[in-house]
């Protein structure tokens, strides 16, 4: 088995070369960005956040202005906010590896997974770090013309907020509920209406009664959001229970025309977002959760047994629908749980069907 096969299949040690997807994609002619008077180099950034101070948005500017500032002003970043993520004009997209899930389901375990499988954010980042994650996203994004980076996270445990209080499975039934990636798949598996709605629309549907309950972040990027204003309740620690990461995505014509030099200045911007976004939702979360209960009146209340348990079991089946889909899925849910049973010293589940690795 070489270096490479090792890295994908047991979620072991660091990359050390690029993934052939990527390499193959570099041989092609890229198009220069385009260039502004004085030589700077305009990228267009797109989106999917209502821009609004704190949340995603702003983490979203603060990595715009740290890649200006890096690159001394050679390269500068037009931000466009609103749906529309995967824009054919944009060059880089800020939102989340799930925007891509119709491309491919697999890309969910990027963003983050639903249920006991998930992976809390510092082991989601190791697990691209020095687990074979980062080449095994690259190969897949690579297919589809992209370059993806982690550059945020929504925040850890993040309460599935309703209009009405959820107690069991029949508070559920036949409700719509909103929430990101694969969460929304598990939200129908517990009888509810899943809807992987747009962010800046959670609020709007909630007030106005077209959404019934809705996971949006932690206790930040809810108060950033809206959602308390008309839904009053906060229960369990989510539908993707450790949060969603955040992702920049780089076109690949665009990446393959960076220097050397550039790729490790996006990369380490990237990077620096990443843990800039965890230390705002540890210092910050405590605060913002006092403030939506003396504020708003909001009640946090734990996930009732009955959902808990059913959560698992479905998030579960989901999972493994999603590794069989193809060998690049089995491949991905294969490193992953490789390295998350070696992290958290939990057993690997045994899947039935994968198709054989090519």
């Amino acid at each position: 088995m070489d270096r490479r096969e090792f890295l994908i299949t047991s979620g072991g040690a660091a990359v050390a070369a690029a993934s052939p997807a990527v390499a193959q994609a570099e041989q092609a002619a890229s198009p220069p960005a385009e260039r502004l008077t004085g030589g700077a180099s305009l990228l267009r950034l797109s989106m999917p956040w209502a821009d609004t101070p704190q949340g995603p948005a702003d983490s979203a500017r603060r990595l715009a202005a740290r890649i200006e500032a890096m690159t001394a002003g050679r390269f500068r970043i037009e931000i466009a906010a609103g749906p529309g993520g995967l824009q054919e004009e944009a060059d880089l997209v800020h939102g989340t590896a799930h925007d891509f899930s119709r491309l491919h389901p697999a890309f969910a375990y990027f963003a983050g997974l639903p249920g006991a499988a998930g992976l809390c954010a510092g082991d989601l980042a190791h697990w691209m770090t020095v687990g074979g994650g980062q080449m095994l996203w690259d190969d897949l994004a690579a297919q589809h013309g992209w370059k993806p980076l982690l550059a945020g996270h929504s925040g850890g445990t993040p309460a599935l907020w309703s209009r009405d209080p959820i107690i069991g499975l029949a508070d559920l039934s036949g409700r719509r509920v909103a929430a990101m990636g694969l969460g929304a798949d598990v939200a129908r598996a517990l009888g509810a209406e899943g809807h992987d709605l747009m962010p800046e629309r959670v609020a709007a549907s909630l007030q106005e009664g077209s959404l019934d309950a809705a996971e949006v972040g932690g206790p930040v990027t809810s108060l950033a959001s809206g959602v308390a204003r008309s839904a009053r309740y906060a229960t369990g620690h989510g539908l993707n229970g450790h949060g969603t990461a955040l992702s920049l995505s780089i076109r690949l014509s665009v990446w393959n025309g960076l220097s050397e030099a550039d790729r490790a200045i996006f990369a380490a911007a990237a990077g620096e977002e990443y843990q800039a976004s965890l230390a705002e939702a540890r210092v910050h979360d405590r605060l913002a959760r006092r403030v939506l209960e003396s504020s708003f009146g909001v009640r946090f209340a734990p996930w009732p047994a009955e959902i808990a348990e059913a959560l698992d079991r479905v998030a579960e089946a989901t999972i493994a629908h999603v590794a069989g889909f193809d060998a690049d899925a089995a491949r991905i849910d294969q490193s992953y749980m490789a390295f998350r049973s070696a992290v958290l010293g939990s057993e690997a589940p045994l899947r039935r069907a994968s198709p054989p690795l090519a």
